[in-house]
Parts: C-alpha cells; structure tokens; sequence
C-alpha cells in the first residue's frame, strides 16, 4: 500500500491532480490521504493562544473547508476510499513538511496547470518543501488515463535511489513502461537507438552497459520495460517525444542548476511527472 498525501486548494489544478491519483489508485494500491493548508497574509498573524486563536482558525477555515469538501465530494464515488480532509492553518510548506515527516508519507502528490512558461515549474521545483521532503513527488498537469509510462535515466543519474522508488510504486501494476536513456544537445536532429532489445543481448560498450544494468536490476524488482532507447536531442524535442507517455518518471538532485536541461524536459513535458530525489 502506497501511502499517499495529496495537497489541495479550491482550484482546477487540483482537482485535477485528485481524479488523476484516483485513476491511478484502480491500478496502483494506494491509502489516499488530503491536506488543505490555509496560508494567512502578512497581516493575518493568529491572535494570542487559546479559545481566541481557535475561534480565529475555525472561522479562518470555515469557506476553505467547505470548498475542499467539494472538491472531494466530486470525486468520492469514484474513490469511496477518500476520507475527510485534513485542514490547518499555517505557513503551506511548513505544514506539508511536517505532515509528510510525522506521518511517513511514500508520495507527495501536487497539481500543477501545464504551461508554455517554464519559469513557474522551475520556480516551485525550487521550493523549500521540494528540497527537504522526505518522499517523492507526483506533479500532475493535465488529466489523462495512466496508460504508459517513461522511466528517465541520465548517465549521472542515481540507479539505487530510482530503482526501488519506481518498482515500489508500480510493482503490482500492469502498465508497459520503457526505460530511456537521455543525452542532451545542443540543437540537432532527434534520434532514436534501440540500445538493448533482450536482457540477453551482451553490452557493447558504455552506453549498453548501463542500460542493460538498469533494465537487470528492474527485472531483478519485478518489472521489465517493454523497450529500452537512446534519445538523443535538445531539450523541447525530447520533451516533444515523449507525448505519447501519460507519466515521465525521473531522479533529480535536489538543488537545481538555474539552467537545468532535465528541468527544461520535465517543465515541457505534458504528462504527470513523477520525481525522486538524489
């Protein structure tokens, strides 16, 4: 059982994030568990302790409360499993940190509205709860079935972080997967290798040796992806390519570079994007 914490205002991207995990959870074991955080503005500091401070959350609280009782009233007969909402009042980040430390959350799951600026996906993978949360991360940006799914690799990418993470989530499912190596470049035609085509097929050099280890030691966790490539390509084409994927999996380090090519694919990209940290 996969348990999973999905934070949630009262707009459309989180109601899209809701119904995605809820279609995920027909083919993935999942305890799904909200949270709504109520932020306040600089202004709104709670007023002394006691009777007066929980008269100011419960009124604080009262229309969110209803707003996300909605949000998942809309999805419950769909997921009879979705229970009432946490809710509190706090600085969101702060909240959602200690929520996921205490509780031992194994996925955060996010909405996010796909779009053509790159800056505000980058922005919130910047975020200070991004950079300490203890699990990974589901960024949902539009609502799809969760048909196929493209695993991420680099050639610096942490193999003992994404490998149990990706085979924990999903090893009960039935959903194909590929496995793809990614080499960024500078502007150039896209280009597809079929590195390894059997676990049999012996390496030849670098390259097919580290994809051959990755697909063993997915083998070796209970799953095989149905193809293994090469894609190599600048980072809006390869993010192109990927369309047909309705999640992108992928490890990546918790401070970013400003400039971040996978960043680039992962913000471009239209699926879901599944994110552990290394």
């Amino acid at each position: 059982m996969i348990k999973t914490l999905v934070s949630l205002n009262a707009d459309l991207a989180s109601s899209i994030a809701l119904r995605f995990v809820c279609r995920m959870a027909e083919v993935v074991k999942m305890g799904i568990e909200t949270i709504h955080v109520e932020e306040t503005d600089s202004e709104g500091n709670p007023p002394g302790t006691g009777w007066v401070r929980r008269t100011w959350e419960k009124g604080l609280l009262g229309t969110a409360e209803a707003e996300i009782s909605q949000l998942i009233n809309a999805e419950r007969s769909s997921c009879p499993t979705l229970g009432s909402p946490k809710m509190m009042v706090g600085e969101r980040e702060a909240e959602i940190l200690r929520e996921l430390e205490e509780e031992s959350y194994d996925l955060l799951v996010e909405g996010i509205l796909l779009s053509f600026d790159a800056s505000h996906f980058e922005n919130r993978m910047r975020s200070k709860l991004y950079k300490k949360m203890p699990c990974p991360l589901l960024l949902v940006k539009n609502l799809v079935g969760l048909k196929k799914i493209a695993l991420l690799v680099e050639d610096h990418t942490d193999l003992g972080t994404l490998v149990p993470i990706f085979s924990k989530l999903f090893e009960e499912a039935t959903l194909e997967y590929d496995l793809l190596r990614v080499i960024l470049q500078k502007p150039g035609r896209l280009s597809f290798k079929k590195d390894v085509q059997d676990k049999e097929v012996p390496a030849s050099g670098d390259a097919d040796e580290m994809l051959t280890n990755v697909r063993n030691m997915l083998v070796e966790a209970g799953s095989s992806p149905q193809e293994v490539k090469t894609i190599r390509d600048i980072p809006a084409r390869i993010a192109d390519s990927l369309q047909e994927y309705s999640l992108v999996a992928s490890c990546v380090p918790r401070q970013m570079a400003r400039k971040s090519p996978m960043l680039e694919v992962l913000s471009r990209v239209p699926s879901a994007v599944l994110l552990c940290w290394q």
